[in-house]
């Protein structure tokens, strides 16, 4: 017994382990599973390779505003690489958010895609945690305006798509990320993720309605604040019972 004891103390420390936070295989842990299998997201922004916006290099268009995208509703973790496949399938050689991330070849990795709204607003709760790794090994913080996910919204309203507002604030008290929509053809930031190891198939889908969809409207307001009722051509912000903000426009 003590010679085997000896043995495999003499063996070396190998662990495969890794932990939210991690710098790992070109970007930063945000998420794993119980089986130590996650989601990395990239140190940092995409460069736009369209002139979409002229004040800043780093946004994007989601998508065509009257075209809908075939096969990128899905809102779960493990299917933003599926989204963004099907993107790729309906909009090839263009330069929209998902095409720079499926290009990307950010930290030696050529499986980058657009994250599902799920995956952004999983990323966007590590935000302290995925800022100190960058801190350290280099590349671009978290910033606070508006990330396009991959998930585009129900087939009844083809303009819009999914993103994450990551700080926010709700009359002044902090409220952190917030799921809300955005007019596909509007020009936001776009973070890349990938799966470890590439390999997303272990990935249990958990969907977004458990934040999103199953709650109720406290109130709505305008940018100001104000308590008011749903009013066209004007930006109004649902507030629900489990903190979340969904932003809206009600176009006449």
């Amino acid at each position: 017994m003590k010679k085997l004891l000896l043995i495999l103390l003499c063996l070396p420390m190998v662990s495969t382990s890794q932990n939210i936070g991690d710098f790992y295989q070109g970007g930063i842990i945000f998420y794993l599973d119980s089986f130590g299998k996650g989601l990395i997201i990239d140190t940092s922004y995409l460069e736009a390779t369209y002139p979409w916006s002229t004040q800043n290099d780093i946004v994007s268009d989601w998508g065509p505003n009257l075209h809908f995208c075939p096969g990128t509703e899905d809102t779960s973790i493990g299917s933003g690489w599926l989204n963004t496949a099907s993107f790729i399938n309906d909009h090839p050689n263009e330069h929209y958010a998902a095409n720079i991330c499926y290009n990307s070849t950010s930290g030696g990795y050529s499986d980058w895609f657009l994250p599902s709204i799920n995956e952004l607003w999983r990323a966007m709760l590590k935000v302290s945690i995925i800022d100190s790794s960058i801190n350290i090994f280099g590349g671009d913080l978290i910033s606070s305006i508006f990330h396009w996910s991959s998930t585009q919204t129900a087939a009844k309203d083809i303009r819009y798509a999914y993103g994450v507002w990551p700080h926010t604030t709700i009359n002044g008290i902090p409220n952190g990320p917030v799921v809300v929509t955005n007019s596909k053809n509007m020009p936001y930031l776009v973070r890349a993720v990938r799966c470890v190891d590439n390999d997303c198939s272990f990935l249990t889908p958990i969907s977004i309605q458990e934040y999103t969809f199953n709650k109720k409207i406290i109130k709505k307001i305008d940018l100001l604040g104000r308590e008011i009722k749903d009013t066209k051509n004007e930006v109004i912000f649902y507030i629900y019972d489990d903190g979340t903000v969904e932003k809206r426009i009600i176009l006449e």
